[in-house]
């Protein structure tokens, strides 16, 4: 038989907090989401998608705010959240790309400028149309190229500290 793992009380206060959308869960992630993943680490997973929704404000909003935005493949920390957003604009989802202002230039190409819960900025960035070729020998032998449109996320901006 394994022992039962008890929640600690943190743990409680941060879980009640997520799921209002409350400032001590946001402070926290706030934290992870800046903070140096080697010593912060990350939010992955389940709960780095719970966690969005409450970092950026969609939580507190209440059930109908919630239902118009949902994320998957949610990655918080070093600066940095990257994931997978529906929308009513992108019903079929479409990735997306956040960087701390204070950590990163700004970025090239379209971006926006959205406020994380706490007062934080970040530049967000959605995929964008982009031409992949995939060379090929043709039957005259020659090399030709096949070429798709395929949705990437632009070339993340220089961190500051690295500039």
């Amino acid at each position: 038989m394994f022992p039962v793992r008890m929640p600690t009380l943190g743990g409680a206060v941060f879980s009640h907090s997520l799921q209002s959308g409350g400032q001590f869960a946001n402070d926290v992630i706030g934290m992870v989401a800046r903070g140096d993943m080697r010593s912060t680490g990350s939010i992955t997973g389940d709960l780095a998608a719970q966690s969005l929704q409450s970092y950026m404000g969609h939580t507190a909003l209440g059930a109908s705010a919630a239902e118009k935005v949902s994320f998957s493949q949610v990655e918080i920390g070093g600066g940095r959240i990257t994931g997978r957003e529906v929308t009513p604009e992108h019903p079929q989802g479409i990735e997306f790309a956040m960087y701390h202002v204070d950590q990163y230039s700004r970025p090239e190409g379209d971006y926006q400028k959205v406020f994380s819960a706490d007062g934080a900025a970040w530049y967000k960035q959605h995929a964008v149309d982009t031409v992949v070729k995939t060379p090929f020998k043709a039957p005259d032998g020659e090399i030709d190229y096949q070429k798709e449109i395929v949705k990437r996320l632009p070339t993340p901006p220089k961190r500051k500290d690295r500039m």
